[in-house]
């Protein structure tokens, strides 16, 4: 789908839809013809549980082997060598490591349908005679999204404004349809290049994971804008 133009119609374009913010977040806003819809979560953290300290292990005292008494004699005595005493293992403290927390973002860019504008005839319009138009929009726009841990649905309709490009505009509900239909006609007086332009007003409601429908404060509109050229009809006399 091809969106033209998108503005949101209220003080602040940007509005929490989630009533507790420190677990999960949403929030939307329009960006660039774009309903924007942008998720925050921050996980919980994690109970620390400590480790058992391991007792250390002392080893025994290895007494020597003795040794047999030499025979005296006239040489020097010999020195006696002393006893090795193994030291124990120093005490081992596990070190607590530090657990960092990170937010998770997301977000989804919903992109609302603007639709095309269509005349009979295509060419060859002359003033005072009527020309029928009509649009392909759809009347009724649902979408269910799913973003982090929460599902949002979202249930729009839609108004539409006609401008004919000669000061006069025309406000309807209907998105009107070709010949023989005549649900949405205009009639020029006046030759010349006209601008015609549909305004498509959306408003609506929503929910999250399938709870109370909530209205969406403000309206959302689209544009959409045709050029056509409106001819003034020969005079020809007969006798």
């Amino acid at each position: 789908m091809i969106v033209s133009a998108l503005v949101l119609a209220f003080e602040s374009n940007v509005f929490s839809i989630a009533a507790n913010c420190t677990k999960t977040c949403i929030d939307l806003t329009v960006e660039n013809g774009a309903l924007v819809i942008k998720g925050k979560r921050t996980p919980v953290k994690p109970k620390y549980t400590p480790r058992p300290i391991p007792k250390p292990v002392v080893s025994p005292t290895q007494k020597p082997a003795p040794k047999p008494t030499p025979k005296p004699t006239l040489s020097k005595t010999p020195a006696r060598k002393p006893i090795q005493r193994v030291k124990p293992k120093p005490r081992i403290t596990p070190v607590r490591k530090k657990v960092v927390r990170k937010s998770l973002n997301d977000q989804i860019r919903q992109l609302l349908p603007v639709a095309s504008i269509f005349l009979q005839p295509q060419s060859g319009i002359l003033i005072r005679e009527p020309v029928i138009f009509w649009t392909d929009s759809p009347r009724i726009f649902k979408k269910s999204l799913r973003l982090l841990d929460v599902k949002i649905d979202l249930d729009l309709s839609a108004k539409y404004l006609w401008s004919w490009g000669d000061n006069s505009t025309l406000e309807t509900q209907l998105i009107g349809s070709p010949f023989p239909s005549f649900e949405i006609t205009h009639t020029y007086l006046n030759s010349g290049v006209k601008n015609v332009g549909l305004m498509i007003n959306w408003s609506g409601r929503y929910r999250l994971d399938g709870g109370v429908w909530l209205q969406i404060p403000g309206v959302i509109t689209t544009n959409q804008w045709n050029q056509i050229q409106i001819m003034r009809a020969r005079t020809v006399f007969t006798g």
